[in-house]
């Protein structure tokens, strides 16, 4: 399964954008030498002197701004992640879940790890169990007044090979993740092909 899109309560990505392209602007104006440098060598190869204001500038900024942009998807705001409105939840985490019936008695516990594969612009929630693996479909975060975020997100579960009695399915989860990220809480519900509830909760590992 891929990463895939995302959205953030509270968060402008098309701002952040105009912060990236006013930064390579001023990047642009700072290099006056690459881009002399540039136009000279083109117009040695008989590029004409118009092609220095509608090929080389455009052209000098578009490459910049692409390098900043992946930049900053990739790395970037982890850094920035307090000026950008974006919580780090990547990497990865001990779960534990408990499945319960629609009368609160408690069905089974279980144990898991999650991956959370994250950038700016893209994430993924993993889930794998010792007899199922589940990726999310759709991811939303909102931020919480007292500082915590709340991740909610729908996947799909698909059993692993030899557990015949487990339907694949999809489901929704509701995780409150403590202002410090470090760890969550919340709970899961199951669709057709499974119909179960329960609670889980994260701790980011240490290593």
């Amino acid at each position: 399964m891929r990463d895939h899109e995302y959205s953030v309560i509270g968060h402008s990505r098309s701002t952040i954008g105009r912060y990236l392209g006013t930064f390579v602007t001023i990047i642009v104006s700072l290099l006056p030498a690459v881009g002399i440098g540039v136009s000279d060598a083109l117009t040695q190869l008989g590029l004409p002197e118009w092609g220095k204001y509608f090929v080389v500038i455009p052209v000098t900024a578009g490459v910049i701004y692409s390098a900043v942009h992946w930049a900053f998807n990739k790395y970037g705001w982890r850094p920035l992640s307090f000026f950008s409105q974006l919580p780090n939840i990547s990497g990865e985490w001990s779960c534990s879940g408990t499945t319960i019936d629609d009368d609160d008695t408690v069905k089974f516990n279980w144990d898991g790890d999650i991956t959370i594969s994250q950038t700016w612009e893209k994430i993924r929630v993993r889930l794998e169990t010792k007899s199922s693996i589940s990726h999310s479909i759709s991811v939303a975060l909102i931020p919480e007044p007292d500082g915590c975020w709340m991740l909610m997100y729908s996947y799909k579960n698909e059993p692993k090979v030899g557990n015949k009695s487990l339907n694949a399915h999809i489901g929704y989860s509701e995780m409150r993740f403590h202002k410090k990220l470090s760890t969550a809480k919340g709970k899961y519900f199951t669709a057709k092909g499974r119909g179960t509830c329960g609670a889980m909760s994260f701790n980011r590992s240490l290593t």
